[in-house]
């Protein structure tokens, strides 16, 4: 009976052995597969721009091509214009619908999902030609924002637009008007500048 149970103690040595080189080797492959993986995904690199706002005008009695935002690229990578949105934030009135004036001034926030679109002008918002163009924003380059560019339901002629921008702006003036830039394709803020709207 003492043999066999030495057999017994040395089986137990064999399979503590056995179970702990396959816990390493086990352990080295989740490591390895976690660091070959994370390897094989490149992280895309925050385009690099300097952009400020070179003029804000208009006022909310003022029509809606009189209300413009002039952007300056002032160096740095250039912009792929489907990847960069632009929002505006102020003070002045954003609205999809008719030109009706809310009783008094409000918050705006208006979005260009991208500048891949075309500015509207003029007295009948006519169409002005593109936001950017070609398909990058370079350095030394401006684009004109107007307030003409957003969408109106209630406009046949500016239902057709060509363009990402979800409302109709006017711009209070002397009021502090912020424009951030942002890279869609890695969700980052390239930019933030403000102005003061001056009337137009």
């Amino acid at each position: 009976m003492r043999q066999l149970s030495e057999c017994r103690s040395a089986a137990s040595s064999v399979i503590g052995v056995v179970l702990l080189v396959g816990m390493t080797v086990i352990m080295v492959s989740v490591i390895a597969l976690s660091v070959f993986a994370y390897g094989a995904f490149e992280i895309q690199p925050v385009p690099a721009a300097k952009i400020l706002v070179v003029e804000a005008s208009g006022d909310t009695d003022k029509p809606l091509y009189k209300n413009v935002i002039v952007l300056k690229h002032r160096g740095g990578d250039m912009l792929i214009k489907k990847n960069t949105e632009i929002i505006i934030a102020g003070k002045g009135y954003a609205y999809t619908g008719h030109d009706t004036h809310p009783s008094s001034v409000q918050d705006i926030r208006v979005t260009y999902k991208d500048l891949s679109g075309n500015n509207y002008g003029g007295e009948d918002g006519s169409n002005l030609g593109e936001i950017v163009d070609g398909t990058t924003w370079d350095a030394g380059e401006t684009i004109r924002l107007i307030g003409y560019d957003g969408k109106n339901i209630n406009n046949l002629i500016t239902d057709i637009q060509n363009n990402t921008v979800d409302s109709k702006w006017k711009l209070e003036d002397r009021s502090i008007v912020e424009v951030t830039v942002i890279d869609t394709a890695t969700n980052q803020i390239i930019a933030v500048s403000q102005a003061t709207v001056k009337k137009a």
